[in-house]
């Protein structure tokens, strides 16, 4: 099946936790005896301790802050858009993102062809546009519909609007950092909702991808499989 070439490719043979990592220490969630902890302020990220969110908050301080503003200001839009409020068009937003997040580092890797040259997560991200749909059925997995999703270069990618040039640096910041720590490198997909905006989704510790078969049609997979509310690898 083509959802079991892009698995292989991926290398993401583990649970969802697989994927999910301490910020500061890099420590996967299937190799601690606790669940990470988001930020208490942001949420958008996760921890292994408070000793690593302390020792990491100089780094996340400024993002941190950004997160939250969005977050309160999407409440304080809270205006319908077809029925739905700004608030819970972003919740169902962060829960279709979370189900998929394996799929959409798939395709972020495949897309920036980075099995053929890793050092693309520098010159290229993955713009996905995506839009609300109304046959969902209450399912996180169908709240949105894929609508084109490409590679794009990063200085075309800064000249779109805002706040792409914002997200692109600290992209650019977490790639500095993990690259740093000789953790791997970070790529990133830019996920375009309106009204919501655009949502940076980074993929870390990414390094020997070389063995990767390529995957030439994970646009086709990444539109079916979210299509039809698909958990990735099954």
């Amino acid at each position: 099946m083509a959802s079991t070439n892009v698995q292989d490719s991926a290398s993401a043979k583990g649970s969802k936790k697989e994927g999910q990592k301490c910020l500061n220490c890099y420590r996967r969630a299937t190799e601690l005896s606790t669940p990470l902890k988001n930020c208490g302020r942001c949420k958008a990220v996760r921890y292994c301790s408070r000793e690593c969110q302390t020792a990491h908050w100089p780094a996340h301080r400024a993002v941190c802050y950004r997160n939250a503003e969005h977050a309160a200001a999407v409440q304080e839009a809270d205006r319908s858009s077809k029925g739905v409020s700004f608030a819970e068009l972003d919740k169902r937003l962060e829960k279709w993102i979370k189900f998929h997040n394996t799929i959409l580092m798939a395709a972020t890797i495949h897309a920036l062809d980075l099995p053929r040259d890793i050092t693309r997560t520098r010159t290229h991200v993955l713009r996905l546009c995506v839009h609300p749909r109304e046959d969902h059925g209450g399912s996180a997995s169908k709240y949105f519909r894929v609508s084109t999703a490409y590679a794009i270069e990063m200085k075309e990618a800064q000249n779109l609007p805002d706040p792409w040039r914002e997200s692109l640096q600290q992209l650019a910041s977490l790639r500095e950092e993990s690259e740093g720590r000789n953790h791997g490198t970070v790529a990133g997909v830019g996920i375009e909702c309106l009204p919501l905006g655009v949502q940076f989704v980074p993929f870390g510790s990414l390094q020997n991808l070389g063995g990767l078969n390529p995957v030439p049609n994970w646009k086709e997979i990444l539109i079916k499989d979210v299509e039809n509310g698909k958990k990735f690898g099954r």
